[in-house]
Formats: C-alpha cells, structure tokens, sequence
C-alpha cells in the first residue's frame, strides 16, 4: 500500500523570513508532485485514486529546556547560618537547602507549638470531666454535699441553742440586774430574749423537716431543706448578735469586764460556728445549682475550649510561616544549579541567592510560526530527534503547553509551545537542541486527493471522473484537510476511478 506524509517543516531557517517562505514553496512544490507521482498514476491530467495513508505533520525544531526552574530567595535579612548543599546536589522535594539565623523564630514556633498542646489538652481534659456520666456524679455528688451541710449544722445548732439560754439566763443579765442598767439594758433584754424563742420555734420546725429525709430523698426536698436549715441559721445569727448587745452594753454599764467575759467568749465561738455552717450551706446550694447548669452549658463550653484550640492552631501556623522566611526549601525535587549564599554574610531579602532546576523531566521549547499554530492541539503526539544523538535515535513526546499571545522573533508572529518527554531518559540534557515532528492526524487506508480537484456547486462538493466515454461530475463528502491542502474523501470516490485534476465547473 501506497503511504503518503504531508509534512510541512519550518528549518533552521527561521531566522531569516525570505528564506522560509521559500523553503515553505518549495515543500509544497516536492509534496505536490509527490502526491501525483505517489498517490496514483496521472494519465492526461488525471489522477488514479488509490486507498493510501494520510498523515498530517508539523516539523519544528526547539531546545531541550528543564521543565522547572526556579531562583530562590529568603524573605528575611539575617546572617546566613548554613548552607547544606552544593552546585550539582540533587536535593528531594521540600529539603532544607540553606538557613539564616533564625533564633528567636524557632522559640515563638515552639512556644506556639507548646500552647496548642496545652489547649489540646485542656479540651481533652473537659470533655472528660464533662461527659454525661461525669455530670451525674457531680450532681449526685453535690446533693450529697448539701445534705451533709444540712447534717452537720443540726449537730452544732442545738448545742448553741442550749449555750444561748444559759447566757440569758445568767444572774449577771437577770431581769433585775438589766433593769438596774436602766431601759437601754431592758430593751437589750427583750429583744434578745424575743430573738431566742425565734431560734426555739424556727429550730424545732427545721429539725422536724430534716427527721422526716434521708440521702436517698428527692433532689427537691434535698435542696428545701437546705434552704431552710440556712435562714434557721440566719436565725441564730440574729439571735447571738442581739445577746452579744446585751452584754455588750452591760460591760460598759458596769465597767466590768470579768463578770461577763465567759459569755462573751461563748458568742464569739458560737458566732464563729453559725458563721460557718452558713457558709457551707451556701456553697452546697451554688454547687447543686452549678452542676444542673452544667448539663446545659457543656455544650458551649466545648465551643469555647474548641475556639481557644483554634486561635492556637493559627497562631503556631502564623509562627511557622514566620520561621519559613528563615529558610529556603527544595520546591521541587532537582539540581542545584547556582549558589551565592555563603556561612557568616549577611542576606538581603528577596535578593536571588540559589537557583534550581528540576533533576528529571525535561521538556522541549519551540516558536511555531502563525500559518501552522491552529492545527496544534494540547495532547499532540510528536517524534523527537536530538542534534547529540543523530537522526536513528528517537523519543516521544506531548504538547502540554501553547502560548495565547505571540512572540515575535526576527519580525515573524510566532507561539510559543512546551512537549513534554514521555518517558525518562538519561541521555536528554537541557540546552540540547531538538527537531520535532507534531503529528497532527494519521489515518490509515483513506482516499486523500489534491485539494484543487474538488469544487463547490450549490453547497455541495464535487470532483469529476473520467471514464472511457465521457467525463462526469461525482458528489463527494470530504473529511481532513492537510496544511498543504491535501483533502481527504470519506465517499463518492473508489480504488481505480480516475479523476480530473483541473475540472471545469462550467
């Protein structure tokens, strides 16, 4: 079967525009009369139609560049601490290549870092206290509390009730001996005795409520009794402050001291007593109230310690940005190529100090000119011949890359592409020079005639064939169209058929 190849290829000579215009004539000049003399046999300005390969390709020639390269730099002024490679290192992908003193920024990061485990932990620690189970035992526990609050004031309020009345009724604050101090010390008399028969009933009524629970009674009758044992104490307060007046008043009626100072000594340590089981009743009632809170603003809680774990995560991530301007990292895996930072000088930042390109994937660089940028596409399969290796070595390659806005080089509108190497290959080195063969369609075992034997009538294309008796005008669908014109025809034509090379459409 007869092969035939449309390959329109821009030289060497691009940098001169005359000389591709004439290359470009005279390719198109071989490749015509090539088809004639390949395709089929021309008899008589006519063409033999035979079944043949069309292949549509765009020759370009390029260099062999990395496929990244990169200049680096550090975003902070320091004095340069080490530098950990050479120029033809290969260095792995986020390796430390060089560092500037970085003291204080590696504290903060630590610190940071230090910080967020501590509110990790705190979160943790919470979540735990705060479980479910956790409440209910907190809560159980806390009605527990109150009850013994409750428990151990009963045991101290009726031996203090018991000391009260003995003061009152000592011979030194008899009726007689107050009314001898006068009314002020009767008045101190009455009010102390009235607040005592409170205490007396307030007590025997609080003392029949606590007989009547247990540990195991209600939450509700837990907390009223504890409430109510804390304004019977409240009571009791009153009580022994109103008799502390009262002898108060009698010392310095009598200006005597002595008599009175066993009773005095008793109230202050009943006063002391009472003082406290008001505070433990107190605090039972807050504790019972704060752990029932806690069932519903664990939740927000949670929130809480979670937001303070948040604010930590950003700020270790603001420090380890921070220390990052210490440093200069491998953004890729690859050579290290150039190297100006040197131990002991100061650096300047954002000033270009060490370069890199990548170690193993390389890519080729090419200007196509304007006439053939349309029929490249991405994903383009190209042949690759190195000028180092000769013409019988070949590669495979891609286009990954085309320009949208062009170049001009030597006054000629060109686009810039990149293909990449399919495989690996030690043997490509950047800068090498490369010859590119874009293949832009190959289809096998189609019909494919010049592009001037088909015309246009009526919105349909025609070509003319010839047979021994006449000449006729045949409908044909067309598909591809090369870049020298070649058209190929999807029907109306078969092998052998012999058609008009130049027809007349009159």
């Amino acid at each position: 079967m007869i092969k035939y190849k449309n390959m329109l290829k821009i030289p060497n000579l691009l940098k001169q525009k005359k000389y591709i215009y004439m290359a470009v004539g005279a390719f198109v000049l071989i490749a015509g009369v090539g088809f004639l003399f390949k395709n089929g046999k021309t008899t008589n300005d006519t063409l033999t139609v035979v079944h043949s390969d069309f292949i549509n390709q765009v020759y370009v020639s390029g260099k062999v560049v990395a496929s990244e390269e990169v200049d680096m730099a550090f975003k902070k002024e320091g004095v340069v601490d080490r530098v950990f490679y050479k120029v033809g290192d290969v260095v792995k992908l986020g390796y430390l290549i060089a560092k500037i003193d970085a003291k204080e920024a590696e504290k903060s990061m630590h610190d940071a870092e230090i910080s967020l485990a501590s509110a990790e932990l705190a979160l943790e620690k919470f979540k735990l206290e705060s479980s479910q189970g956790n409440l209910n035992a907190d809560l159980e526990k806390a009605y527990d509390d109150g009850f013994s609050a409750v428990e151990d004031a009963f045991l101290d309020l009726a031996t203090i009730m018991t000391g009260l009345e003995d003061i009152l009724n000592e011979d030194n604050i008899s009726d007689s001996a107050v009314r001898n101090s006068g009314n002020t010390a009767l008045l101190y008399k009455r009010d102390a005795e009235k607040f005592y028969v409170k205490v007396y009933a307030t007590f025997k009524e609080n003392r029949d409520s606590f007989r009547l629970l247990n540990r195991s009674s209600s939450n509700p009758d837990i907390e009223a009794i504890i409430d109510k044992t804390y304004e019977t104490t409240k009571v009791f307060a009153d009580a022994l402050k109103s008799t502390k007046n009262l002898i108060d008043y009698m010392i310095d009626d009598t200006n005597n001291t002595t008599n009175f100072a066993d009773s005095k000594n008793s109230l202050s340590d009943y006063t002391d007593t009472i003082n406290g089981h008001m505070s433990s009743l107190s605090s039972a009632g807050t504790n019972i109230d704060d752990s029932k809170d806690a069932f519903s603003t664990t939740d927000l809680d949670v929130k809480d310690y979670e937001l303070t774990v948040k604010q930590k995560e950003i700020s270790l991530q603001d420090a380890r940005k921070n220390l990052a301007d210490y440093y200069i990292r491998a953004p890729f895996e690859g050579v290290v190529t150039k190297i100006d930072a040197k131990v002991g000088e100061v650096a300047t930042p954002n000033t270009a100090l060490i370069t890199m390109m990548s170690a193993d994937t390389f890519q080729i660089e090419s200007f196509v000119p304007e006439v053939n940028i349309a029929l490249i596409k991405l994903g383009h399969e190209a042949r690759v011949t190195l000028d180092a290796y000769g013409e019988n070595v070949l590669f495979n390659a891609k286009v990954v890359s085309i320009d949208p806005a062009e170049t001009i080089r030597d006054g000629v509108s060109t686009y810039k592409i990149k293909l990449q190497f399919n495989e690996k290959d030690e043997r490509v080195k950047s800068g090498m020079t490369a010859n590119v063969s874009i293949i832009i369609f190959d289809k096998p075992n189609v019909i494919v005639v010049p592009g001037g034997v088909v015309y246009e009538k009526d919105g349909k294309k025609f070509v003319q064939v010839k047979t021994d008796k006449e000449v006729s005008n045949r409908e044909v669908v067309t598909g591809d169209v090369s870049a020298l014109g070649q058209v190929e025809v999807v029907s109306g034509l078969e092998d052998g058929e012999l058609v008009i090379l130049n027809p007349s459409t009159e």
